[in-house]
């Protein structure tokens, strides 16, 4: 029915073309002709199927999938965008329209995760047969334990799941309910979290309580037996930091006015923020006698920085720094912003609680 609308509609320019033609009569007509037949076209009046199949690298079929192609034209008013999901056979078929003018691209998307992208670019005026095959990510079961610092369970810990927009990138949304909102549960009496056809890799599992903080676990690469670990909260609390700064042999600098070449400064950057969403989780439910979102917020860790210049007694720079407690990420940076020439000890991600004796973070430079 679609082929022959639109052959209408081409007859009917036509038929208007013809007229024009013998009312005016010369060269003219001609280019108006194709003027009026390359208006229809670039308006997508000539259509064509995309379709194939969706299977895995097994060639098993991918029923479920939802498979989009969008029409990028130069004016992105008139982008076009077009889905369907594929049946039983891992089969699709989308109609869409085909520009002269516009670059195309394919996206396959699984429980709102983009598990393949191609950008094609321009088509040919003809049906687009593509066959995709996808990278299988299972659906895993996600469980553990939530503990403070001392490795004591904690029950009524919220605990939800986060999952990247797309395979293999950082996991950046909560996991929701078919009914919508986030699939989140609390801790039961030994600190357990348990949860079922959880789809995505990498993921994340995301924790926090108002005593406790934020607290995060990352699964790189998820079983399908069972994925998940303990979570260690950190506190809800503020952490003072010491930097001790140590020589090229990894013994403590006193007493030292540091060269302006080795001069830095320490940043903390908190490894995950999942914080806006796990506030409107909370709120929404109610939990924690009704904390606010924006307290739920307060309470999670946020940038900072600590310049080092000198030291005192034990290698001890002359100033200290206050950080929420939770996971942070450490770098370095020199005076010009650059990456620092020195060696952080201990460099890979570090949970920072707050316990009344501080933190202690050492920096080896290499000055003997």
């Amino acid at each position: 029915m679609r082929k022959i609308l639109n052959w209408a509609r081409l007859l009917a320019i036509l038929a208007v073309a013809i007229v024009t033609l013998s009312a005016c009569g010369g060269g003219g007509e001609i280019l108006l002709g194709y003027y009026l037949y390359k208006q229809f076209i670039d308006e997508g009046g000539n259509s064509r199927i995309w379709h194939g199949t969706v299977s895995d690298t097994n060639g098993q079929a991918l029923p479920g999938y939802l498979v989009e192609v969008t029409a990028n034209r130069p004016d992105p008013a008139g982008d076009e965008r077009r889905s369907t999901e594929t049946d039983d056979n891992g089969e699709y078929s989308i109609v869409m329209p085909w520009y002269e003018v516009a670059s195309y691209e394919i996206t396959v998307m699984h429980e709102g995760i983009t598990v393949y992208h191609d950008e094609i670019g321009p088509v040919f005026n003809h049906d687009q047969a593509r066959d995709i095959q996808v990278s299988p990510v299972a659906t895993v079961t996600v469980s553990g334990t939530v503990t403070d610092s001392n490795s004591a369970p904690l029950p009524q810990v919220f605990v939800a799941v986060a999952k990247p927009a797309s395979i293999g990138t950082e996991p950046d949304t909560l996991v929701a309910q078919a009914e919508g909102g986030a699939n989140y549960q609390l801790t039961n009496s030994t600190g357990v979290y348990y949860f079922e056809d959880i789809f995505g890799e990498p993921l994340l599992v995301a924790a926090f309580h108002p005593s406790h903080g934020f607290g995060y676990f990352y699964i790189e690469e998820p079983s399908p037996i069972n994925s998940g670990g303990t979570v260690i909260m950190p506190g809800a609390g503020q952490v003072e930091i010491r930097v001790r700064v140590l020589d090229s042999t990894g013994e403590p600098l006193e007493n030292a006015i540091l060269p302006v070449d080795y001069r830095f400064s320490l940043k903390f950057v908190p490894a995950y923020d999942l914080s806006s969403q796990i506030a409107l989780a909370v709120a929404d439910a109610g939990l924690f006698s009704n904390i606010t979102a924006e307290e739920v917020i307060a309470l999670h860790p946020v940038s900072g920085s600590l310049q080092v210049s000198s030291t005192g007694t034990e290698g001890f720079a002359d100033i200290a720094f206050e950080v929420t407690a939770g996971l942070y990420r450490l770098t370095l940076e020199d005076t010009q912003g650059g990456t620092f020439v020195g060696v952080l000890v201990g460099l890979e991600t570090r949970v920072l609680h707050d316990a009344a004796s501080g933190e202690i973070v050492e920096v080896r430079i290499p000055l003997s």
